[in-house]
């Protein structure tokens, strides 16, 4: 994988993105029940029209009713979707926690330093600290323009 950032990975294949966030999903498999007061219309409106017709579902996040009208096979197109992005996430995650990147995250720079400073360490913390400095230098430092060591 690229060496690209979470902002930039997320801006790339993120579920607003892919227009699979929540809001995105109930606008196009219902409509909002309302029972209050629309600014827009500049009047109190109640949608009851709709009671019993359809199934609803309730957002925890501000207590909105939508009333969901949508046929299963676009559900399920859905449901398709969140898993793929899920099992996307999980790889993202997985390579994120992986190797170098455990350690010194991703590099994204394309001039660095790294110091090294083994003045206390012992043979078995030198002998940690050189196997984690090979793995950055062969999985991200391969891919940078200029670096420097200083030890």
């Amino acid at each position: 994988q690229s060496l690209v950032s979470s902002s930039k990975w997320l801006q790339r294949y993120g579920l607003k993105r892919n227009k699979l966030s929540l809001s995105q999903i109930l606008s196009q498999v219902g409509f909002q029940h309302r029972k209050d007061y629309v600014t827009t219309l500049g009047k109190p409106v109640a949608s009851r029209y709709a009671d019993g017709l359809f199934p609803q579902y309730k957002r925890a996040q501000d207590g909105s009713v939508y009333n969901l009208t949508a046929k299963k096979e676009l559900i399920l197109h859905f449901v398709d979707c969140l898993i793929g992005a899920i099992e996307l996430y999980q790889q993202r995650m997985e390579w994120l926690t992986s190797e170098s990147r455990q350690i010194f995250g991703v590099i994204q720079e394309q001039c660095i330093v790294i110091v090294l400073d083994f003045g206390t360490a012992s043979p078995t913390e030198f002998d940690l600290c050189r196997d984690a400095l090979s793995m950055v230098l062969v999985e991200q430092v391969i891919q940078i323009s200029r670096f420097n060591l200083i030890r």
